[in-house]
């Protein structure tokens, strides 16, 4: 596939290219995305990238992981979901092999969620008679069922959009990856997801595949020059492996996640803790018991997990009595 006749032009004359990323990790993925939107200008042309990936759960740059997925399951969830934070805002998604990812490149000038979608809807309809719409949140939609999410990233001149594309995703293992566990009220100021009723493509013509619905996008798209990315290294994109390093690290995925606080009420009051940078840097108690900072003192300064988590439950279950008890995290612990 390195030639494709032109069928389709946008309203001005822009040289159109793609990207296939055989690649199938999602910190690669991301890394090389990042690169290309770094390092190439598309002032005067466009890219579309394709990529997939083994199970993964994708946040958004400004979201909390412990609020938008089953933290705690994810090394369960067949042979292990991997949990990636991505430099774009919006929603949580999740990806395995057979959802299709794409990214738009362009202009800034030329950024339009819309027209991209469009691309997908034509060629869903052209290609399989499917119709779909876009909804008021620019996802695409099967009568009331989402088949894609977006995202989008804004540069000075340049940008990218991004979505997904449900073709035979493994709905089971998206809504056990995606569940919220924390049985708590959350104070945060983080983006949260919407949660939406999904759809896959086999579900309208069962014989479809992730290869096909590429072939579909890459007629309508029109490009004269199609990019096979076998390898993802230093050679081709130098730089590459620092970004990689930068999406896989435990600073980026977590301890970016805005601050929070989580919320316990039993029989006679309430408890806080309050997470920072992924660090627990307050605790509170809003009545008196015995030995309330022996309760707590061993949280502050850990790093939040579903077994700090865990601890917290079992201070709530033995607190009793009614007077006020606070304490605060010591500076030196965070």
């Amino acid at each position: 596939m390195r030639h494709i006749k032109r069928l389709y032009c946008t309203h001005r004359h822009v040289a159109k290219s793609v990207c296939i990323s055989k690649c199938t990790d999602i910190f690669t993925n991301l890394a090389l995305e990042d690169w290309l939107y770094q390092n190439r200008d598309f002032t005067h042309s466009h890219l579309l990238m394709f990529w997939r990936n083994e199970p993964c759960v994708v946040i958004g740059r400004h979201q909390n992981p412990w609020l938008e997925c089953n933290f705690a399951a994810l090394p369960c969830i067949e042979n292990g979901v991997k949990l990636a934070r991505r430099n774009s805002g919006g929603g949580t998604v999740y990806h395995d092999l057979e959802n299709l990812n794409l990214t738009f490149f362009t202009g800034r000038s030329e950024y339009s969620r819309r027209s991209n979608l469009e691309v997908i809807s034509r060629s869903l309809k052209n290609s399989f008679n499917i119709e779909t719409k876009i909804n008021e949140r620019e996802d695409l939609c099967i009568k009331q069922s989402k088949i894609s999410g977006t995202a989008s990233k804004l540069g000075r001149t340049s940008a990218y959009h991004h979505c997904t594309l449900l073709i035979n995703s493994n709905k089971t293992n998206l809504s056990l990856a995606l569940r919220n566990i924390l049985d708590c009220e959350v104070k945060t100021n983080a983006s949260v997801s919407v949660r939406s009723k999904i759809m896959n493509l086999s579900e309208v013509i069962p014989d479809v595949t992730v290869e096909g619905v590429m072939k579909a996008i890459l007629l309508e798209y029109a490009s004269k020059e199609i990019e096979i990315i076998e390898e993802i290294d230093e050679n081709h994109f130098p730089g590459v492996g620092k970004i990689r390093e930068m999406f896989e690290s435990d600073s980026w995925r977590f301890l970016r996640t805005p601050k929070f606080t989580l919320f316990r009420n039993f029989s006679n009051g309430q408890v806080f803790m309050e997470i920072d940078k992924g660090i627990v840097t307050d605790l509170g108690v809003s009545v008196h018991v015995d030995d309330v900072s022996a309760s707590f003192q061993h949280l502050l300064g850990k790093r939040f997990s579903k077994l700090v988590l865990d601890e917290f439950e079992l201070v709530v279950e033995g607190l009793q009595h009614s007077k006020i008890g606070r304490i605060s995290c010591n500076k030196s612990l965070k």
